[in-house]
């Protein structure tokens, strides 16, 4: 999904303001329910890895790099379909970073990327952070765009400072539609590639044979 503060964030953090990264969390994603909370979609529809998941991976891999390995452990207690209804997932990238994402349509919580992007009005708005992506000189949180570092020496001990960028809230839609047309009319290279694509698709399958499995699957050679 292309925003105008996951444009401003994949610049600041490739302009490597926060240091080498290090390891990062990221959301339980909220789904359509009815009055009961109970899923309006078919219950052996795959959700949530298959459908949410595999965008935060997208987003991942943009900020931090391709994915090497994942170890996965999925639930299915609450809801008792045959899909998931939570999964947690470890992630280790090809430069080192270690990532954990927690993944639940069950949960009631502020920190789902709808409700805290605030693109679409229809989900309520929250002020929290949905992405927390840590670092050796600093760390970002998103989609608040907020840089955290130490303004002099870098030290548990030594002041620490906070920046927020400013962004504004375009339609999404319309970005991507935008984009889209340039890059048929004028030849502008695509922001997702269909390797992109392929990358995430490549790593939501790891998850589900880790969890599967209860081994870490490695993705050498996959992407």
């Amino acid at each position: 999904m292309q925003t105008s503060f996951l444009c401003l964030a994949s610049q600041r953090w490739r302009d490597r303001r926060a240091g080498d990264r290090g390891l990062c969390g990221c959301r339980p994603p909220h789904l359509p329910t009815d009055s009961r909370g109970d899923l309006i979609w078919p219950k052996l529809f795959a959700l949530p890895v298959y459908l949410n998941l595999i965008h935060d991976v997208d987003l991942l891999q943009h900020l931090v790099g391709p994915v090497q390995s994942v170890q996965a452990m999925e639930s299915r207690m609450v809801r008792g379909n045959e899909v998931e209804d939570t999964a947690v997932i470890l992630l280790r990238f090809a430069n080192g970073a270690l990532g954990t994402v927690n993944v639940c349509d069950t949960a009631v919580a502020p920190w789902s990327w709808e409700l805290t992007a605030r693109e679409n009005p229809a989900y309520p708005a929250t002020s929290q952070d949905c992405y927390l992506i840590g670092g050796t000189e600093g760390s970002l949180s998103l989609p608040q765009l907020t840089l955290w570092a130490n303004p002099a020496k870098r030290s548990w001990w030594e002041p620490i400072s906070t920046t927020r960028y400013p962004f504004d809230f375009t339609d999404p839609l319309i970005l991507q539609a935008d984009q889209f047309a340039a890059v048929i009319r004028d030849g502008v290279p695509p922001l997702v590639s269909a390797r992109d694509g392929l990358a995430a698709l490549t790593v939501i399958e790891a998850v589900k044979r880790a969890a599967e499995t209860g081994m870490p699957v490695e993705l050498e050679g996959l992407q």
